[in-house]
């Protein structure tokens, strides 16, 4: 990840990272330009999933099939058999 000093433009770096929630992490970052070595913090925080984790798949899938009808979970319990 390229952080960027927001007075010089130049890159940072990250010297420290406190993880205040699962979900935000505070950056402390010091500028690598030697004519400014401007010294700030960041948070860093987890927005939305663009796409589903593989790993999430079975709590989707019972989710969803606890929000059908009773036929039509049938109908797919058929359908898988007998393919």
């Amino acid at each position: 990840m390229d952080i960027k000093c927001n007075i010089c433009g130049n890159k940072s770096i990250i010297t420290k990272t406190d993880r205040v929630h699962s979900e935000l992490s505070r950056l402390y970052c010091s500028c690598k330009n030697k004519e400014c070595m401007h010294r700030f913090v960041m948070d860093l925080e987890f927005s939305h999933s663009t796409a589903p984790s593989l790993l999430k798949k079975d709590e989707l899938l019972l989710t969803l099939l606890k929000k059908l009808p009773e036929q039509e979970i049938q109908q797919i319990i058929e359908y898988l058999t007998n393919r």
